[in-house]
């Protein structure tokens, strides 16, 4: 099914006519919190005080949700205005969303509009944040699914939380943009709303999922009293069941008579408000602020742009600007290294690397453009025309980099890859692939291997475990049936239990840390 894979491939689906230099005109920020990293060119004193409210809003959400504290920070890029938005996901994207989050093996980030305008929309940039910030929390390091309709009206419910005196705070307003929505079109039918996805759905439609998705999710936390059997709802979505069915029978309630009551919250359109205390825990400190330097702004706004795909013309802009400005940084060399190798172009990776002075190659931003650029040049090698010598070079720059920077999903998988081609023993080079699963169990190649090879052990349960959610993900018919069918093979006796735990940490046999521990890697 796998066994080796060019990562960093593949075409990258959004261009823009939007100059990118002109990002870098700007003066931008980094915000620092706790649990937050917020890379800005916006007002900073006013993003200071969204990092304040995320801090506040995280200990509530956490508190509400019984999600873990593992301590992932998150960082979010804020741009100012829609042109700046623009430059970072381009035009056609800075149209159809006001922010974005990703989970990736490389680590989460989200991406907001500060200004909130598109051609047609005003709303308010917490609200984003917040949203974004519910999916982080919803997803990071776990392995469960929600339902579209879920995901993001569960979300846009977090959204409008706000905060009042004596450390109170409100929740259940129902989001301006939705009410709009649900005036102007009305609410989805109900079965539609249910067997909705990402891919079924329409970009003129989504927002009607969005809508309708948080009046449901509304009723089910607010007034449904069945919180808890939608718990097993989503365990049996995530085994596979069909929405429709699994939701019925587990709120015990025929489709007919949730539909009722969905449909009367939109006849009566009054939605009721909760009232609660932050938790006594949280204490407020001030982010700190940084002017980040020009130097600093090009590096950090070209990783951005390589690291998303979103608008990668612009990575030519940015270096342009900063040859032009005399703000060039041997960092941005090894950036635009990285973006040379994903596009499969080996040989001005090469020669781009190879401009890094010396005395800048012990750099972990170095090693690791240069790891992944050894790998991938031997993978799109033929047999014989390998390098051992360049892939030990490889394996010997990710076990340097997973010993210091622990938590990326990335350096554990390019580690695996390279022990599985220079020959090492099974069980070797697939505890290394563990880890990488560990920190990143949605990313959906690292998946994909990880279950091929408990496959092959006929360990059923953790088989289970790894690839019942990854069927969620998995768009293309064949491999989705070809999951399907070795799933069925195995009959794994703890299917339930296993997948409905949602956390991919708890199948870690070896009593390894889990995602963001201290694990070593001695090959």
């Amino acid at each position: 099914m796998l066994a080796y894979l060019v990562v960093f491939s593949g075409s990258w689906l959004f261009t823009s006519d939007v100059m990118a230099d002109n990002l870098a005109k700007d003066t931008w920020y980094e915000i620092d919190s706790a649990n937050f990293q917020i890379i800005t060119n916006g007002e900073p004193s006013s993003v200071r005080r969204l990092a304040e409210d995320l801090e506040r809003y995280r200990a509530v959400a956490l508190s509400l949700l019984g999600a873990k504290d593992d301590g992932a920070k998150l960082t979010i890029y804020a741009a100012a205005d829609r042109e700046s938005y623009a430059g970072l996901v381009g035009e056609d994207l800075s149209e159809l969303t006001n922010g974005l989050f990703d989970t990736t093996a490389e680590g989460s980030y989200a991406l907001v509009n500060l200004d909130g305008r598109t051609g047609e929309r005003q709303l308010e940039a917490r609200e984003f944040l917040f949203h974004e910030y519910t999916h982080f929390l919803s997803y990071n390091g776990t392995t469960t699914h929600y339902p579209y309709w879920y995901s993001e009206g569960f979300a846009e419910f977090m959204s409008t939380m706000t905060f009042g005196r004596g450390n109170t705070y409100d929740i259940g307003a129902i989001p301006g943009e939705r009410a709009m929505t649900l005036l102007y079109t009305s609410p989805l039918p109900l079965k539609e709303l249910l067997r909705a996805t990402v891919y079924n759905t329409p970009d003129e439609e989504k927002g009607r999922v969005y809508a309708s998705g948080w009046m449901l999710a509304h009723w089910i936390v607010m007034k449904s009293g069945k919180t808890e059997e939608f718990k097993q709802f989503v365990k049996d979505y995530n085994n596979g069941a069909d929405p429709v069915k699994a939701l019925s029978k587990n709120l015990g309630m025929s489709i007919d008579e949730i539909e009722k009551v969905y449909n009367e919250q939109f006849r009566e359109g009054r939605f009721q408000l909760a009232r609660g205390k932050v938790p006594a825990t949280f204490k407020s400190e001030r982010p700190k602020l940084k002017v980040l330097s020009g130097e600093e702004t090009v590096v950090e706004l070209a990783r951005f742009l390589v690291k998303s795909g979103y608008n990668t013309h612009g990575i030519h802009e940015l270096v342009e600007f900063a040859e032009r400005e005399n703000l060039y940084a041997p960092e941005l060399t090894a950036v635009r290294a990285d973006a040379a190798t994903r596009e499969g172009d080996f040989d001005q990776a090469a020669r781009l690397l190879a401009q890094v002075a010396p005395s800048d190659r012990s750099n972990f931003w170095y090693q690791k453009a240069q790891a992944w650029l050894w790998l991938n040049r031997e993978i799109g090698s033929m047999g014989g025309d390998r390098s051992n010598e360049a892939l030990k070079g490889a394996r010997d720059k990710f076990v340097k980099l997973v010993n210091n920077q622990s938590g990326e999903a990335m350096n554990w998988y390019g580690l695996a890859i390279s022990m599985q081609m220079l020959g090492y023993p099974k069980k070797q080079y697939v505890e290394m692939l563990e880890q990488a699963y560990l920190r990143a169990p949605r990313e959906l190649h690292i998946a994909q291997w990880m279950a091929q090879e408990l496959y092959e052990r006929k360990d059923a349960d953790y088989f289970a475990e790894v690839a019942q959610p990854l069927m969620l993900e998995l768009t293309d018919e064949a491999e989705y049936n070809q999951m399907k069918n070795m799933l069925a093979e195995l009959k794994p006796k703890a299917v339930g239990q296993s997948i409905t735990q949602g956390n991919a940490s708890v199948k870690d046999k070896k009593n390894n840390t889990a995602a963001g521990g201290s694990s070593k890697a001695t090959p």
